[in-house]
């Protein structure tokens, strides 16, 4: 990819990404990254795959490479028929040693409701291996996932209706997570960004227009303290745009 600011070089996405993430006292980094058309559209026909191509692909396992744990919603998780992370390149598997990080992130899921299809494959124990995925829920959630999931993921069920994101993290923090990656949908982005838990936001977007009615990243309610970012990278490759965005309220990056 092409580096286009803070100044112009051929890059690595690996390198173009290449960032100290540190923890907050109580919870990890945590990165959002989502694929939007020009036009702010998150999807063809209910999966962001359609907007994607060898470029982004690339950039979504270097950004997975860093993460000690990928977090997204139940509903992306059954639209995107989830599966478990691969084993990352030599070059990045390389530095996740040196960070001193598992050879591959986790998955965990938010689930209030507990409505989770126990077929997606990356509730497969042939994929997941010996890391069994973890589902976040509610107390009226696991009643329902009890029946399905007790051998195939780990339920951590939280004291209320919704799930609260904060909690989510603390605990994740607990279990030595300390960069969370994020992949939506744009309703679990609305409710970490109303919280103000998100410290770096990498948007990729596709050379397309596409129409429709499609929600933007950022899905619920006006925000009522929208968050402020500042612009740290922005890379180009294939028509696509990388931009990587850091929250102005984080003075931990260097």
């Amino acid at each position: 990819m092409k580096r286009i600011f803070p100044s112009e070089v051929d890059l690595d996405p690996i390198d173009f990404y290449d960032l100290i993430r540190v923890p907050h006292a109580g919870r990890p980094w945590l990165l959002l990254n989502m694929i939007t058309s020009v036009d702010g559209s998150t999807h063809i026909s209910g999966t962001s795959g359609g907007l994607g191509g060898p470029a982004d692909q690339k950039v979504l396992s270097t950004l997975r490479s860093v993460a000690d744990v990928i977090l997204v919603g139940s509903g992306t998780v059954h639209a995107e028929n989830y599966r478990a992370p691969q084993v990352p390149g030599d070059e990045a598997g390389r530095r996740r040693v040196e960070r001193g990080q598992s050879p591959l992130p986790r998955l965990a899921v938010v689930s209030g409701s507990g409505k989770l299809n126990p077929e997606i494959p990356m509730f497969d124990k042939n994929e997941t291996r010996s890391m069994r995925p973890l589902i976040y829920t509610s107390e009226n959630g696991e009643r329902k996932l009890l029946e399905n999931f007790e051998d195939k993921a780990e339920i951590v069920t939280l004291d209320a209706d919704l799930v609260d994101l904060s909690c989510v993290l603390k605990d994740l923090f607990g279990r030595g997570a300390q960069v969370v990656l994020a992949e939506g949908g744009p309703s679990l982005n609305h409710q970490l960004i109303e919280a103000q838990l998100v410290d770096e936001l990498c948007l990729t977007i596709s050379p397309l227009l596409v129409g429709g009615e499609s929600s933007g990243i950022v899905n619920g309610p006006l925000l009522s303290n929208p968050n402020e970012f500042q612009l740290h990278g922005l890379a180009t490759r294939d028509e696509f745009l990388f931009c990587q965005y850091l929250s102005k309220q984080d003075t931990t990056y260097s």
